[in-house]
């Protein structure tokens, strides 16, 4: 890019991450009544200049602009269908959910949306973490830590005998009209790219090894506390089988126009480069990129979208280099770990 085009780039990531961070901020604090308004409207300002930087890098920075009004920068809804052509797709879908509430929030906003919409605001927040890294190699984990990605909610949602008793007919008719929109949105789509929620709950546990954290119990204090667990849904934090990952990773290659090699010829991330990976990184003892499911005696992993960056950037620091090297290491580490191989070969 140009020196002037570049700036301009680099300008609206900047905004962009920063409304992103307000977004976050605004609904995870619980001073704030009217969140639900306020996060919708940072998180399209966030989407909207993220995306209009996507449409300079690929095309230059009259891409954001009217043709007939030079004046003018498109608006979010345009970018959207110029970024994800896929009308289908459950990521625009939810942007497109989100948008009508960010247009009609003056009017009829209240309270109570948080209820309807934390699921697609959840996955919304995910999807730009993933975006923003697949198109502009940044990750939002590194200027907010990751927890803060998770958003909050109520447990226990107004039921519609108490919108009804609480807000004119006309608010509360629109409010159990939209509530029964997103949930026969979210039975068609079944996605978590259009909606999920993260669900924490705390329990005991006497085990240390399966414990997030431990506190000491202090006998001579009033208060009991007691060693506990956070458990995070692993179809939320988890959500990928192998065949999974490997259909990202060569997604996010082709799409970052890096090519894999080896042998000195182009290829496909496959199955047995996912085991040279998962042996030398060793990631399923790594539980933010992997979790094990037990049924009985039986167990079988499932990955979370870390694991998808983790291997792309292993990828990109050495494309031509990376899978004969991981070959060659683990041939080393296998014959220094069986002393006496070669010798039993030769008798």
């Amino acid at each position: 890019m140009e020196g002037n085009c570049e700036q301009t780039y680099n300008r609206l990531l900047d905004k962009s991450s920063e409304a992103f961070v307000l977004a976050i901020e605004l609904y995870n604090r619980p001073s704030i009544k009217y969140r639900v308004e306020g996060f919708s409207f940072f998180i399209c300002n966030a989407w909207e200049l993220m995306l209009k930087a996507k449409l300079i890098a690929d095309r230059g920075i009259s891409a954001v602009y009217y043709r007939d009004n030079t004046d003018r920068t498109i608006t979010l809804e345009r970018c959207i269908s110029q970024v994800f052509t896929n009308d289908k797709d459950p990521l625009r879908r939810n942007l497109e959910d989100i948008i009508r509430l960010r247009n009609t929030s003056t009017h009829f906003i209240v309270q109570e949306y948080e209820q309807i919409y934390v699921g697609l605001f959840q996955s919304c927040v995910t999807n730009f973490d993933e975006k923003m890294y697949e198109f502009h190699g940044r990750r939002m984990s590194d200027i907010i830590p990751q927890h803060f990605l998770m958003l909050s909610m109520s447990a226990n949602p107004a039921t519609p005998e108490v919108i009804r008793a609480k807000y004119p007919v006309e608010i509360a008719s629109k409010f159990l009209f939209d509530e029964s929109e997103i949930e026969q949105e979210q039975q068609l789509q079944e996605n978590q790219r259009y909606s999920c929620v993260f669900l924490t709950e705390m329990a005991i546990t006497k085990n240390p090894k399966n414990a997030d954290f431990t506190v000491a119990i202090d006998n001579s204090s009033d208060r009991t506390i007691r060693t506990a667990k956070v458990f995070q849904d692993p179809k939320n934090t988890h959500p990928l089988s192998m065949k999974k990952v490997l259909e990202h990773v060569n997604s996010r290659l082709g799409r970052l126009g890096i090519v894999l090699m080896a042998n000195g010829e182009p290829k496909l991330f496959t199955a047995n480069d996912w085991k040279l990976f998962l042996n030398f990184y060793d990631i399923k003892s790594n539980k933010e990129l992997a979790y094990k499911h037990e049924v009985g005696r039986n167990g079988s992993y499932t990955y979370s979208m870390k694991t998808v960056d983790f291997i792309v950037e292993r990828i990109r620091e050495n494309p031509s280099g990376v899978v004969d090297s991981l070959k060659q290491a683990l041939a080393k580490k296998q014959n220094e770990t069986t002393p006496g191989a070669k010798d039993s070969k030769r008798k």
